[in-house]
């Protein structure tokens, strides 16, 4: 190779290591710089991995301190359940002491009440004419006070029920000429008394029959028209007017309901007064009851009880010229026909029949009376021995067992619930657990106010059942019935 071939070689060559070079340094210098580009993201992947290794650590401390609160809460919850627990059962255990407190009160008032109610009667019928007017009279208003103290009662117990969800009501079809009939009988007399015109309209379009509960309705009507006595003066008017009336059940249904409207020409009631009189024990003024009297349970416990029967009670009334309180039923409540099986004639509970001589309604037959309190057996006796009964005494169900195994003529058992010894309860039974005295009819007669008895008593074998103080008439059609007159 000759020189020149040389020099160009080596030229080509000196070229070939400085291209090579300069490449070199350019991945050099390339890496250089990628290397400060990673140390610089290293050491910032470096500060995030501590801050969000310092945010866990915070998040794990905060749901730390969070957990020993939620524990610490769930700690007072249990210890708050429990508390309400322990209350919840000691409300229980009151509410069961107050109902049977109310149930033994009841009781002890109503057996007193019911030998007074029992004899004042006897008294009124004045079958020796040996009595003068002014006696009478005497007895009249023992006979009415009584009454009115058994109101009192029955309103305070319906009180009770009412604040414990437990008031109900019984429907059934009863003749709308006994409810005129027996107001009149009961409220005119009082009328007289007072000076004031009492005066029942009936409409000519009303059926006979209605369909309602008979002892709610009773006290609904007797607590309005008593208010309206109350609270109207001498030579005022009451009337108790009874209709159909439009009844709407929403914007686009109307229909007919039964309405009985009070209306009285009385004291009147303030517009801001008329929904505070519907409240327990309110009156429409602080001075009422000490200047008429009354307990301020009538009008609530009668509201509550018009809706329950499906109604309501509406009120208006203007200051010193009266009250019209109207007792609105529903359309159900109006019977188009006689109702199919139904008793010509219906027990009368809306009134007594005072001063009314009756005549001798039994044969001769026996009935063991089983009553512990000496004066619901005096009065009963008299009442049934009056009306031609033999009368037959035990003080308690053991010695009633003993009457039943000595006399095999006795006819029906009147007996009482609560007794010493040997209850009603247990008489029963034992009555019943008997071949020989299956047939033979037991009417329970109670002062026990507690709807539960009356299940057990009818269960157990009862024929009837019945609730002191008992009006005479309605013992009397129930003993017809059982002694088969």
């Amino acid at each position: 190779m000759d020189a020149e071939a040389w020099k160009n070689r080596y030229q080509r060559e000196k070229k070939a290591r400085k291209a090579a070079e300069r490449i070199a340094e350019d991945k050099t210098r390339e890496i250089f710089y990628r290397n400060q580009e990673l140390t610089v993201l290293a050491e910032s992947l470096e500060e995030q991995v501590k801050a969000r290794t310092a945010e866990l650590e915070q998040k794990h401390l905060s749901l730390k301190v969070n957990r020993d609160e939620l524990r610490k809460k769930q700690a007072m919850l249990k210890e708050v359940n429990k508390a309400l627990e322990d209350k919840a059962q000691e409300l229980e255990k009151v509410s069961q002491y107050k109902s049977e407190f109310l149930a033994n009160v009841s009781h002890e008032l109503r057996t007193p009440l019911n030998s007074l109610m029992i004899l004042a009667t006897l008294l009124l019928e004045n079958s020796e004419g040996n009595l003068t007017d002014d006696d009478l009279h005497s007895i009249s208003i023992i006979y009415n006070n009584a009454n009115e103290l058994l109101e009192i009662i029955e309103d305070i117990l319906d009180m009770s029920k009412a604040e414990a969800g437990e008031l109900s009501v019984y429907e059934e079809d009863l003749r709308l000429s006994d409810i005129h009939l027996s107001l009149q009988d009961q409220f005119h007399p009082l009328a007289m008394e007072k000076k004031l015109n009492f005066k029942i309209e009936r409409a000519d379009d009303l059926p006979e029959w209605v369909h309602t509960d008979r002892k709610r309705l009773k006290q609904v009507l007797k607590n309005l028209i008593s208010n309206a006595f109350k609270f109207t003066s001498e030579e005022g008017e009451v009337v108790l007017s009874i209709s159909k009336s439009v009844w709407s059940t929403d914007d686009e249904y109307l229909s007919e309901g039964l309405e009985f409207k009070v209306i009285d020409t009385g004291i009147g009631i303030p517009e801001e007064k008329q929904e505070t009189i519907f409240q327990m024990f309110k009156q429409a003024d602080g001075s009422t009851s000490r200047q008429y009297g009354g307990t301020g349970l009538g009008l609530a416990i009668s509201r509550k009880l018009a809706l329950l029967m499906g109604g309501d009670i509406r009120l208006k009334s203007e200051v010193n010229k009266g009250s019209v309180f109207s007792l609105m039923l529903p359309p159900e409540a109006l019977l188009t026909d006689k109702p199919i099986n139904h008793l010509d004639h219906v027990e009368n509970e809306f009134f007594l029949d005072e001063g009314e001589e009756r005549e001798k309604s039994f044969e001769n037959e026996t009935v063991l009376l089983v009553d512990d309190d000496l004066r619901n057996s005096f009065a009963l006796s008299c009442l049934l021995q009056k009306q031609g009964l033999n009368v037959m005494l035990a003080e308690d169900g053991s010695q009633a067992m003993e009457k039943l195994n000595e006399n095999s003529d006795i006819d029906l058992v009147l007996m009482d619930l609560m007794m010493p010894t040997m209850d009603g309860f247990e008489a029963l039974s034992q009555i019943r657990g008997r071949v020989d005295l299956r047939m033979l009819p037991v009417v329970m007669l109670t002062a026990s106010a507690v709807p539960e008895d009356e299940k057990k008593c009818r269960a157990a074998g009862a024929d009837d059942y019945l609730s002191k103080p008992v009006e005479t008439s309605l013992l009397l059609d129930h003993l017809k019935r059982w002694l088969g007159h």
